[in-house]
């Protein structure tokens, strides 16, 4: 049974995050990957149901790997030697498709560099790299979870147990950290959130 003090927190959050929006780009992540009958995806946010669900009905194979919870366990021991990167342990050319969500809000350079790396290798060529960014740090900074709703309308879940750094970047220093990717598409929307399409290079996709 949840407190009244713990209801009270999360509905504090909630007054204090970005109003609920719909996603232009969440569109054109998942209609430009229903090209491919046997399209994989690779989701790295906090484990939701609905998003699970969402994507599981639309692509063939949909992974999971909560990178939040992972970074939260690691912060303790630190980043700096990259061990928390091992719970991304895919093959290369594995996904036609990662979605990021905001974690690069919470990571460093050097970590956000290490990210993109990791995920260009896991990409298939022409693969498709889909993030969201706050513009600023939020007024009462909760880590949340971002949940997929009917029409791509995306609302905010706050994850109180979840207690991360923020390192918010405006778009230049942002696009400067993704590496070899293409950027496909951007959009901000009038309650402060940036989203990102990004593509890995190539002539045709991977077999």
């Amino acid at each position: 049974m949840t407190s009244a003090t713990a209801q009270n927190r999360d509905n504090l959050a909630r007054d204090f995050l970005p109003a609920g929006y719909k996603s232009t780009i969440l569109q054109q992540f998942v209609n430009s990957l229903g090209r491919w009958q046997d399209a994989q995806i690779l989701d790295i946010g906090p484990v939701c149901q609905e998003n699970i669900t969402y994507f599981a009905i639309r692509m063939r194979k949909h992974y999971a790997c909560d990178m939040f919870l992972r970074l939260k366990r690691e912060g303790s021991k630190g980043l700096s030697s990259g061990d928390v990167w091992r719970h991304l342990d895919y093959p290369p050319r594995n996904f036609d498709g990662i979605q990021l969500w905001d974690l690069i809000d919470h990571l460093d350079d050097g970590e956000v560099s290490q990210l993109v790396s990791l995920c260009y290798s896991m990409l298939r060529a022409t693969g498709l790299l889909m993030l969201i960014a706050f513009e600023k740090e939020p007024a009462l900074p909760t880590t949340s979870t971002f949940v997929i709703g009917q029409d791509y309308h995306m609302s905010l879940r706050p994850q109180p147990h979840l207690k991360l750094s923020w390192h918010c970047r405006h778009n230049r220093a942002l696009m400067s950290l993704m590496g070899g990717f293409n950027i496909v598409k951007s959009f901000q929307y009038r309650n402060g959130l940036r989203e990102f399409l990004y593509e890995k290079p190539g002539l045709c996709r991977d077999e």
